[in-house]
């Protein structure tokens, strides 16, 4: 699928652009320079033709160490796509660092078009000629803003994609693909583990807490299948994080990325093992019906008895995320990679439990039985009567349970019967849910 890579400086308007190109405020956009750090990927399409866009970080010459990984990331990036969009601003003018990032894409013989954002209307077009002086045969006038010319930019892009083998059945990759999404605290690794399954520095690592301020999607494949998977911004208390505008976006970023996958890798540090702030961050993704699988990083700075190690670190998990029912637990490090190709074994059984449906009649012949070993209670001198159960959905898997009195039924009767529900057909690790509604149409004295 082709592959389209945003660059250019610091705060030109490359976000605003991604966002205007795939339809949604996917990408924090902020007037501050530098609010983006890690590359956002998306796919999306014009004019029935599918490809990626990819939004990054901007380029400058700052010596911080972040801006250091920054640049890592533009070069990485500029390797990766197919075509670059090289977004300048018209009100600046040419800047040196445009002249750098041309004659750094012609060295790498990559294919790129010059987009002049920010003219914003027919009088502001004289502004986008200066932009000739870089050497290029055509340049974009465009309003990322305003979403002016973005059509005549995205028809440009889709006259060179005939020069890319035809569409393959991996167009459907989102909507096919297992999404996986990375959730923790910050500076548990949740960075470094997503680069060490990918093999390359897909996002920025570094030692201060809270780099990752964005949701960032990359599809891979491991063992021939293909996975979406997400790293966040690492979730502190909202009283700190919402102090501050551009976490307070990345934390609901985080939340919008939980809420469309199918599964969390919760990363918790081995040395450290599990918090109060742990079992929030579990608790939440539980809440929003998404399977768990527990990641216990630096298990390679664990230096005694390890298998003693693990075992205390279970039975806490035990002990304190009784809301779920046998997660998955693995011992991993980011550092060496040890482990990490569980967490895939694990992701592909947990979906498979996920996405299980049970036959109506062997869910009433569960029901019968529920009934027979605890009989449902009498209230106001009516009996509670059970007529019949049915799983409804899945991701996560719901029941649905007819009564003649749905007031009536207690919350412990409903867990009573959850957990035969599990002891039958299994659902390790999987949040369930269960409603009770009236029968209607029937008389059901």
């Amino acid at each position: 699928m082709l592959k389209i890579g945003i660059i250019g400086r610091p705060n030109v308007g490359k976000s605003t652009l991604f966002n205007k190109i795939i339809g949604s405020r996917s990408a924090i956009v902020n007037n501050r320079p530098g609010v983006t750090r890690d590359r956002l990927e998306k796919v999306t399409e014009w004019l029935g033709v599918k490809f990626i866009i990819v939004d990054s970080a901007g380029f400058d010459l700052k010596e911080e160490i972040i801006k250091k990984e920054m640049q890592q990331q533009f070069f990485s990036l500029i390797d990766d796509v197919d075509i670059c969009l090289l977004l300048v601003d018209a009100t600046e003018g040419i800047h040196s660092l445009d002249q750098i990032v041309c004659n750094l894409l012609r060295e790498r013989n990559k294919k790129f078009f010059v987009v002049v954002n920010k003219v914003d209307s027919d009088k502001r077009e004289y502004l986008a000629a200066q932009f000739y002086e870089l050497g290029v045969s055509e340049i974009f006038p465009v309003s990322a803003e305003h979403g002016r010319n973005v059509d005549i930019l995205l028809d440009r892009i889709i006259d060179e994609a005939q020069n890319f083998s035809e569409q393959k059945p991996e167009d459907s990759l989102e909507n096919d693909v297992l999404k996986l999404t990375i959730i923790g605290k910050p500076n548990v690794g949740k960075s470094s583990i997503l680069n060490k399954i990918l093999g390359k520095q897909r996002v920025i690592v570094t030692e201060i807490p809270g780099t990752t301020r964005d949701a960032v999607d990359t599809f891979f494949t491991f063992e021939n299948k293909e996975y979406m998977i997400t790293d966040t911004a690492g979730i502190r208390k909202k009283s700190v994080m919402f102090k501050d505008a551009i976490e307070k976006i990345g934390y609901y970023r985080g939340m919008d990325a939980l809420e469309r996958s199918d599964i969390a890798i919760a990363i918790l540090d081995a040395s450290t093992g599990i918090t109060d702030r742990d079992i929030k961050i579990i608790a939440d993704a539980n809440d929003l019906g998404k399977p768990v699988i527990i990641v216990f990083n630096k298990w390679d700075i664990i230096k005694t008895d390890k298998k003693k190690t693990a075992r205390e670190l279970t039975h806490q998990i035990n002990d304190r995320l009784k809301f779920i029912t046998n997660p998955p637990v693995v011992f991993a490090s980011a550092f060496t990679g040890e482990n990490l190709e569980k967490i895939f074994k694990h992701a592909d059984k947990l979906y498979s439990e996920y996405t299980k449906r049970i036959k109506t009649a062997e869910l009433n012949k569960l029901l019968q039985f529920a009934q027979e070993k605890h009989q449902p209670p009498v209230v106001s001198n009516r009996r509670l009567k059970f007529f019949y159960m049915t799983q409804v959905s899945i991701k996560p898997p719901h029941f649905v349970i007819f009564v003649n009195y749905p007031e009536a039924v207690h919350f412990s009767y409903k867990r009573y019967i959850l957990n035969l529900i599990r002891e039958s057909f299994g659902f390790d690790g999987i949040p369930l849910r269960i409603s009770i509604r009236k029968r209607k149409g029937r008389d059901d004295k």
